[in-house]
């Protein structure tokens, strides 16, 4: 029944954005895109079985994001929840429907291995300069979601230049109390049999939990900032999953949809 309801809705979105596009080239206007894919992402989630969950509250206003990476889900999931631009791979790009849906809402990609670094980096400080959320990834790539791999700093170095706070952002799946090995991308996984497997199987837990944002000065050491934002995404998964097991073993917990946008950030002095 969600595998129906999923292409039938990748479709409705096709054509939408061949609409949007149309009336672009003729108007010669462009349209602001954002409510559209807040809504998409949120309808999406719900096709693909996600329950969210989240704690923290999400900073207002331009700011670098990072977060643990498990999956191209997490991509949907936090653009339901605020204005965000993102950071990814370039093959993604090229996957069926996706990758042209990506690039429509104003996706940055990335070649790995290129020598594109200094243009990617003057993207996400031009976009933070004025007035944009970008999330990255930066352990690089997917995980299985049980750790956090060492973040790569050189891609904060656009906070630092744009003088733009950074927010962490733990995400962790769970089935039945236990971490989810279903939805993780890894290793030589194919998106369409992935996506599949997804839509077949009941519905996953999803926590997103939102840190407190640190903000950054001239002096600030990339390597220090991505050494604490790592701290406090690895913290917050420990959190979660032991949470989770709470759950299983009968203990309550009190949940909400996303929150509201509203908290400052807290100065770094690193």
């Amino acid at each position: 029944m969600r595998l129906s309801a999923f292409v039938g809705f990748v479709l409705l979105s096709v054509i939408t954005l061949v609409m949007l596009r149309a009336f672009e080239l003729c108007s010669m206007q462009k349209i602001d895109r954002t409510n559209l894919v807040n809504a998409y992402c949120a309808v999406l989630c719900r096709l693909l079985g996600m329950r969210i969950q989240t704690h923290g509250l999400a900073m207002e206003g331009s700011a670098l994001r990072v977060c643990n990476h498990v999956s191209w889900t997490d991509i949907p999931i936090l653009a339901a929840g605020f204005p965000l631009r993102f950071l990814s791979k370039r093959e993604v790009a090229s996957w069926p429907l996706i990758g042209w849906i990506a690039r429509e809402v104003g996706t940055i990609f990335v070649k790995r291995g290129a020598g594109d670094f200094a243009a990617v980096r003057q993207a996400l400080v031009s976009t933070l300069e004025a007035g944009g959320s970008v999330l990255v990834f930066p352990e690089g790539t997917t995980t299985v979601g049980d750790s956090v791999r060492p973040f790569h700093s050189r891609l904060l170095g656009a906070a630092i230049a744009a003088r733009c706070p950074v927010q962490a952002i733990t995400i962790a799946y769970h089935r039945d109390g236990q971490p989810d090995h279903l939805v993780p991308f890894v290793g030589d996984d194919e998106f369409v049999a992935h996506l599949v497997r997804l839509l077949r199987k009941p519905s996953v837990r999803v926590d997103v939990m939102f840190h407190p944002a640190l903000a950054v000065a001239a002096s600030t050491s990339s390597r220090e900032l991505a050494q604490t934002l790592h701290q406090q995404v690895s913290d917050g998964l420990d959190t979660l999953h032991k949470k989770q097991k709470g759950r299983r073993a009968g203990l309550l917990e009190n949940s909400k949809d996303f929150p509201r946008q509203g908290e400052r950030a807290s100065r770094l002095d690193v």
